[in-house]
């Protein structure tokens, strides 16, 4: 079942990013905090509805034991708005993908995941394609090379603190079998956050969503995002994170598609073939771990 809930996932994060592509004009910081705020709330909506009693059953000490994923959750999630803000999406796409490396690295060492040499092949096939069907050559415009480092570096920070937070989603939800309550008790926590960091600052134009630009597509990006977490966390309760890690990166194929068809772009026969590289990896890795 972990499968079915890994592809849903991945199908929907493609569809995120062109969702966030549209909204990526506004404040980095703005978008952050807002797009958190937005989240969180539809994430609390989800599992009072699904799991009223999730309000009766939170637990500071499960909180505290959070907070190392929360963190790691929140920074990954800025870097990754703030990358798109500075720099062009195909390069820092591209970047993004190297996130699934870490988590990949730390499935493994960490948590003793079985791992044969096909798999192994077959996850570094598919990473360094996604890798590369994202990459753009055809740059037509000058690009700002502050602006350009100041992306790369964003891209590299998402890498990071985004592998960590896959894998450390993988240890929540195997320690408390369930992955709503894992959301919810994220969401809190982060929502929390917010309102101190609001109050602090007394930057309450911040979560103000009539500040946002291009509204509809902020709040589809939300639910879109929403819904892939939720899938996502449904799959590392049975499946391994080294092997969902790897899987998720084809959300790329997605995106291109997505772009070609919804945003106009063109793609080139040689993503074509990338594409289709990429679809018999997953398809191959599937079948494996059936």
């Amino acid at each position: 079942m972990w499968l079915y809930w890994c592809l849903l996932s991945t199908i929907i994060s493609g569809f995120t990013a062109i969702a966030l592509k549209k909204c990526s004009n506004n404040e980095p910081k703005r978008i952050a905090i807002m797009g958190l705020l937005t989240y969180h709330s539809i994430m609390i909506l989800v599992s009072i509805v699904t799991h009223p009693e999730f309000i009766t059953k939170l637990n500071i000490i499960d909180m505290i034991k959070m907070l190392p994923g929360i963190l790691m959750q929140s920074i990954g999630f800025y870097c990754s708005i703030a990358s798109i803000k500075y720099g062009k999406v195909s390069i820092t796409t591209s970047i993004h993908k190297a996130k699934v490396v870490v988590t990949f690295l730390l499935g493994i060492i960490i948590l003793r995941e079985n791992c044969t040499i096909l798999q192994f092949v077959i996850s570094i096939i598919l990473v360094v394609l996604s890798i590369l069907v994202a990459r753009n050559k055809n740059n037509l415009h000058r690009i700002d090379r502050k602006l350009e480092k100041k992306a790369i570096m964003y891209s590299w920070g998402f890498v990071l603190f985004n592998g960590i937070s896959n894998f450390i989603n993988k240890i929540y939800v195997t320690e408390f079998q369930s992955p709503l309550y894992v959301i919810f008790n994220y969401a809190i926590i982060i929502m929390i956050g917010i309102f101190i960091y609001c109050l602090i600052t007394k930057q309450w134009n911040y979560i103000d969503i009539r500040k946002i630009n291009a509204k509809r597509f902020f709040i589809l990006q939300s639910l879109l995002d929403a819904s892939s977490s939720i899938c996502d966390r449904f799959a590392l309760l049975d499946g391994n994170v080294s092997v969902i890690s790897v899987i998720s990166t084809s959300s790329i194929v997605v995106t291109i598609l997505a772009s070609k068809f919804i945003l106009k772009e063109k793609v080139s026969w040689k993503k074509y073939l990338m594409i289709l590289g990429i679809f018999m990896c997953v398809l191959t890795l599937a079948f494996i771990n059936r």
